[in-house]
């Protein structure tokens, strides 16, 4: 099928790809209209599938699609602010000791690609040898470098996440992580400094 020039995919400039967060307004024929906010997870000459932050996939004809546009990741409440009592709460379930650093996942993935995939649903995903949860609008990571950072954080924020923060053990937290992590825009709450 030939989309013409009133499928409102086609018509996004630069073209939409998987992995992009989106609104969509889906039209079947044969049922009622649906609204769907979400990132999506497949892109055909045919067919649009939305994944929403329920972990509901929506898929839709791409003749069915009325509306469509991008949506920018959602910005969360300052981290810096967040009770360390719950950060501290968040990292013990996590298994993740060691000195907090904190930021905004839409300040961390700023100006990157999404990927196209990420790991599946749930409380917990592993990026190499770093298992990191997702909890609320939080993703704890237990170490790890700036490409696992944005791992997870492109993991957490289909489910809503919107901060991270990275916990470095005392032992770890040399010169190189603190500048790797204040260079990707995390602050610490201990006040370390590189």
């Amino acid at each position: 099928m030939q989309q013409g020039d009133t499928d409102p995919v086609a018509g996004l400039v630069p073209p939409l790809v998987v992995g992009e967060r989106v609104s969509v307004l889906l039209t079947p024929v044969d049922g009622q209209p649906t609204e769907v906010l979400g990132f999506v997870t497949d892109l055909t000459d045919d067919l649009l599938t939305v994944l929403d932050r329920h972990g509901e996939a929506h898929e839709g004809r791409r003749r069915e699609v009325a509306a469509l546009r991008r949506v920018p990741l959602a910005r969360g409440r300052r981290p810096q602010a967040t009770p360390r009592d719950l950060l501290d709460a968040l990292a013990d379930r996590a298994q993740a000791p060691g000195a907090p650093w904190v930021t905004r996942i839409t300040d961390l993935l700023a100006g990157q690609t999404p990927p196209a995939s990420v790991p599946a649903w749930g409380p917990t995903a592993s990026f190499g040898a770093v298992t990191a949860r997702m909890e609320g609008e939080w993703v704890t990571v237990p170490g790890g470098d700036v490409t696992v950072w944005r791992a997870a954080a492109w993991w957490a924020t289909r489910m809503g996440a919107r901060s991270v923060q990275v916990r470095v053990p005392d032992d770890e937290a040399s010169h190189a992580v603190a500048q790797a992590l204040l260079a990707a825009g995390f602050t610490s709450l201990d006040g370390a400094a590189a």
